[in-house]
């Protein structure tokens, strides 16, 4: 059974977290149809910011129960401020997780709303990102009603890679409501399917035809945390952010300006523009040093195939070893390196705590947060790299799939990220 106190903590909370959105973020929430008390669901959303849970929550008139990062459950006294108002569900986002899967049932079974997003991790670049087909096969076995949540314009006012928020427009609602006995009648791949086409966002599509301006500070500072390839000296990691402009040592130099997209400075973006070539997106920016990676790696001298030189090296760095939704343990500080086959951190003067990684024994990498990049080895042990200096942890997730693909002779393929 429900414990009371979600109810009346939600209920408490539920109009201040309204005001508090409406004034910080201009967000609207449009009220969800009224749900029966006992009566479960799953809802589903895509995923733009840290706090989509509360833009979520507040179109809603029951407690939900969401599933999160169990990085949020490693917080001392306030892990166990969360724990006792919200009862969120953890999930270690770079492993498979069947205890989480054990919880989901559990509340079903109680007859709570069930808050997931499906994406498991935050959009890079504005469009809605991979999501499992395992979700269908989710939905099927829960056997309760199914939400379909869509939250718009969160990507331009919050970035994930960026240092500030900004107002605009932003709103989320419900699209689509699917009973149990209709989903009787569906297979897993087809709920999948209308799941992925009910929560595909194109942030960047959206906005050429509304051109909405979301004003802010800064607008492209820490840009470099998502886009590192440049597009004029193909250089890695080479580009930095300050204000609203966005420039590489190169000399290539843009604008990002208040609606979202960049405006040439240099004069090598301004003949890239006159000819329509001209990436004056995040999304498309983003797309493109997708698909240039590969060829980036392994048809030039930039990677050290021998695996003396480092491709990326970053200083300041922690390394953390977590234990699922209990505590992180600190290993040490130092200097973050990824070589052609390993992944290496350099504790400095206590050479005793160095770890090296070999990336076939990497089972999986990503980024939550800003910055901080956790990956997950074949031995089951999660671990952490989080940074005190501004720094790509994307950059490590793209490049360290495609080496391991190399070691393994597979195809190059940026796929689940």
């Amino acid at each position: 059974m429900i414990k009371r106190r979600y109810q009346f903590v939600f209920a408490l909370l539920r109009p201040f977290f309204r005001l508090l959105t409406a004034i910080m973020y201009r967000y609207h929430s449009i009220p969800a149809p009224d749900l029966p008390k006992g009566q479960p669901a799953l809802i589903l959303s895509n995923h733009n910011g840290a706090m989509d849970p509360f833009f979520l929550a507040v179109s809603f008139k029951r407690p939900i129960f969401f599933v999160a990062s169990d990085h949020i459950f490693r917080l001392g006294l306030v892990s166990k401020l969360i724990r006792a108002l919200v009862a969120p569900i953890p999930i270690v986002k770079s492993q498979m997780d069947l205890r989480t899967l054990r919880q989901i049932r559990e509340r079903i079974q109680e007859g709570a709303l069930i808050g997931l997003f499906p994406e498991g991790n935050r959009s890079f670049s504005g469009r809605t990102m991979y999501i499992p087909p395992s979700t269908g096969k989710l939905v099927k076995q829960l056997k309760c009603s199914l939400i379909l949540y869509r939250i718009d314009g969160g990507y331009l006012t919050t970035p994930r890679w960026a240092v500030s928020r900004r107002k605009g427009f932003m709103q989320g609602s419900v699209v689509r409501c699917i009973e149990p006995d209709e989903l009787a009648g569906m297979s897993a791949e087809k709920i999948y399917q209308i799941i992925t086409e009910t929560l595909q966002v194109d942030a960047f599509s959206v906005q050429r035809k509304k051109m909405v301006a979301y004003r802010g500070k800064k607008l492209a500072e820490t840009l470099e945390l998502t886009l590192f390839v440049c597009p004029r000296c193909k250089g890695l990691a080479t580009l930095s952010s300050r204000n609203d402009q966005f420039s590489c040592s190169c000399g290539l130099t843009v604008r990002y300006t208040e609606y979202g997209f960049f405006e040439p400075l240099d004069e090598w973006s301004v003949d890239q523009q006159l000819s329509g070539r001209f990436m004056d997106n995040v999304s498309d920016w983003d797309q493109w040093q997708r698909s240039v990676l590969a060829d980036l790696l392994f048809s030039s001298n930039i990677l050290d195939t021998s695996g003396q030189t480092p491709l990326f090296k970053d200083q300041a760095q922690q390394l953390v070893l977590t234990e699922r939704a209990e505590q992180s343990h600190v290993i040490a500080s130092g200097c973050l390196e990824l070589y052609a086959d390993r992944l290496v951190f350099y504790a400095g003067t206590k050479p005793e705590q160095t770890k090296s990684f070999p990336l076939t024994e990497i089972s999986r990498m990503i980024v939550h947060g800003p910055q901080t990049l956790q990956f997950t080895t074949t031995m089951a042990q999660v671990w952490e790299v989080r940074s005190n200096l501004r720094r790509s942890a994307y950059k490590y997730v793209l490049t360290t799939q495609l080496l391991r693909q190399h070691l393994k002779g597979e195809t190059y393929e940026l796929h689940g990220i």
